[in-house]
């Protein structure tokens, strides 16, 4: 599910900067899956706002690995971009040597996010333009891409497998702690991810939890709602995922380990 799709004859193809760029179809069908939220209400602009988000998850995720790729290439690392279901992959821009040089690249993926939400929101700074005053359609692009750049943004750069912020936890930890360090990164990932599982599925199910999380909210400050109100069944199943994936590595990992020492005894 984290790798790279094999190839169709429905994917869409381009070059971008002489970086090859693959689209799968899946990836407008989760996207618009994202953007439909509880269904279609009877707004009669739904139809514009779902291709508007659809449009603004493009073009933000696409800077996104558009920023690990140009990274890479700085090191002397070449990479291609997947767009697929579970969002992007900068394929082979982080096979350097160096880890810091890893590190760099996880990073600039993040970075460029939130280099392009400061220019929107720089842009619309200085031309003067008040959130309110500006048209419809205007309003709803620059609250995607905010929402985007920044929520998905903070979340990627979370210590959870295989999103950035996890591959530059096991770059970390690996150098602190060796081999030891690839299980400490996987231990950190099973539980951030399952405890924001968990907090998805609760502010699903149970409403007393989802007002206190409310009331938290409000205390904190709106700067806490993109992490606070992250709930919902497609978040869940997200993170629950992510936190199996990790738990799974973590037990295959003990498992050659023991095996190794094993042999070694028996030597």
């Amino acid at each position: 599910m984290f790798f790279e799709p094999s190839q169709t004859q429905f994917d869409l193809r381009f070059r971008l900067f002489g970086i090859g760029v693959r689209i799968t179809p899946w990836f407008w069908v989760m996207s618009a899956v994202l953007g439909w939220g509880g269904g279609p209400d009877l707004d009669r602009h739904f139809v514009a706002h779902l291709l508007i988000w659809v449009g603004c998850v493009f073009f933000s995720i696409l800077v996104h690995e558009l920023g690990h790729v140009v990274a890479g290439r700085l090191f002397g690392s070449e990479g291609h971009i997947v767009l697929y279901q579970m969002g992007g992959l900068a394929v082979g821009s982080s096979a350097l040597e160096r880890r810091w040089q890893r590190i760099a690249v996880y990073a600039a993926g993040p970075a460029a996010g939130f280099l392009l939400l400061g220019l929107v929101w720089g842009g619309v700074l200085l031309a003067g333009t008040a959130e309110r005053g500006m048209p419809e359609m205007a309003h709803r692009a620059y609250r995607d891409l905010i929402w985007i750049n920044l929520a998905w943004g903070l979340l990627n750069l979370l210590p959870v497998w295989p999103l950035d912020g996890g591959q530059i936890s096991r770059d970390v930890c690996s150098g602190f702690w060796g081999d030891q360090g690839v299980r400490i990164s996987l231990g950190l990932s099973t539980v951030v991810a399952g405890v924001l599982a968990a907090h998805a599925l609760a502010l699903e199910l149970s409403p007393a939890y989802g007002e206190r999380v409310l009331k938290l909210v409000h205390e904190w400050g709106s700067w806490s709602a993109f992490l606070l109100d992250l709930g919902g069944w497609y978040v869940a199943l997200f993170f629950g995922l992510l936190a199996l994936s990790s738990f799974t590595t973590l037990q295959q990992l003990e498992h050659q380990k023991r095996q190794w020492d094993d042999r070694w005894d028996n030597d």
